[in-house]
């Protein structure tokens, strides 16, 4: 009896699903997929990045054909890697994924972030060739080589973030040796973000009444202080969009560093909006942002969550660099013209400020023009 043990789809302890399927033997099955190469990539945080880093997958399939993807992250972004056809296996650092890079060998090893912990974890695995970040044996992170160079200096200069005009995945493409175009963020989780969209949708039945709908994620996160919008800023745009668009939804979500933000936003608006929570699993916010016409949103996991869903998204940005966003034709993203913008800085005691700057009726114009194309 012939195993084929190089299969994409053998597991070693049990039957593959085609066997549990119908029966069939592993000698002459129409879905044998020898692996002809295998990649590990290393990206474990934060989750938005994380999910935008899934850019790379598309490109990564092409070049390298009949490739097997391990990709190491956080328990926290697990479940948006998870189902994703592109990757084969995910391991998380708080299981036992040691034990699978003391024991196995990969053709490419790929680490984009210039983070000790990232960087170790690509030095220790053993690789013919690696592209981005590595630890040397003092733990010091330093770039694979010179296409890295250029991403590791923009991480020690916020001089140098600040002047860059490329796209983060422009940037990721260049230190893994990608042709260009790039390709949006690539979610997995398909049947479960449905799921969850239908039963939100379902939950608030009102909302089907409206011609179109709006989502608002005012989630940020606590890093950075203006990532999100201001309160005002939040209650004046849905005041005005109800005022001018009666029959669109509006639904207000965020995450757990937004309940007081919501709580107050909702307050003040009343009925004019639906509250969507600040609790959801990752699924449950990906289903969420699914029913959407339009997404408005801070840099933020909703704003990768929106694009990778096609979503127009319409991004609001202060501390950040503007210039690394990309929403890939769908929605647009916005900024005030003030000076300090991209500081990078995680807070601000300026009186006028990126987001204070950003006013509602400008808001609303660019939400405006998108939602006509939906």
């Amino acid at each position: 009896m012939i195993i084929h043990t190089d299969c994409r789809y053998y597991e070693g302890a049990k039957p593959c699903d085609f066997h549990k399927r119908d029966g069939r033997p592993c000698e002459g099955c129409k879905d044998y997929d020898p692996i002809r190469f295998r990649v590990l990539i290393v990206k474990l945080a934060a989750v938005g990045d994380v999910l935008r880093t899934t850019s790379i997958l598309p490109a990564l399939k092409q070049r390298y054909a009949g490739a097997h993807v391990t990709w190491i992250t956080k328990s926290s972004a697990a479940p948006l890697l998870k189902g994703n056809p592109r990757i084969d296996r995910v391991l998380v650092t708080e299981g036992n994924y040691l034990e699978y890079l003391q024991n196995e060998r990969f053709d490419l090893g790929i680490c984009l972030d210039a983070d000790p912990q990232s960087a170790t974890i690509h030095s220790i695995a053993r690789c013919a060739e690696r592209r981005g970040f590595v630890a040397d044996d003092a733990g010091r992170v330093q770039p694979v080589d010179t296409r890295a160079h250029e991403w590791w200096l923009m991480g020690v200069n916020d001089t140098l973030k600040k002047a860059n005009r490329k796209t983060y995945q422009h940037i990721m493409y260049e230190i893994c040796g990608f042709d260009l175009p790039t390709a949006p963020p690539q979610l997995g989780m398909n049947g479960a973000i449905e799921q969850s969209a239908e039963k939100f949708l379902t939950k608030n039945v009102s909302l089907r009444s409206f011609k179109k709908i709006v989502g608002v994620n005012t989630g940020g996160g606590g890093r950075w202080q203006y990532k999100k919008w201001t309160f005002e800023g939040y209650v004046e745009f849905i005041e005005l969009m109800k005022r001018r668009h009666p029959d669109v939804g509006i639904v207000i979500v965020g995450g757990p560093e937004e309940v007081e933000l919501n709580e107050r936003i909702m307050k003040a608006v009343g009925e004019k909006a639906v509250d969507a929570g600040c609790s959801n699993s990752l699924a449950e916010f990906s289903g969420i942002i699914n029913a959407f016409d339009l997404l408005l949103t801070s840099d933020s996991l909703g704003m990768h969550i929106g694009v990778a869903l096609a979503k127009p998204t319409v991004v609001l940005v202060g501390p950040t660099s503007p210039w690394e966003l990309d929403v890939f034709g769908k929605g647009e993203i916005i900024h005030s013209g003030i000076e300090c913008l991209a500081c990078y800085l995680s807070r601000c005691d300026k009186t006028i400020t990126c987001m204070n700057t950003l006013h509602a009726d400008y808001v609303l114009s660019v939400v405006e023009r998108h939602l006509t194309h939906t």
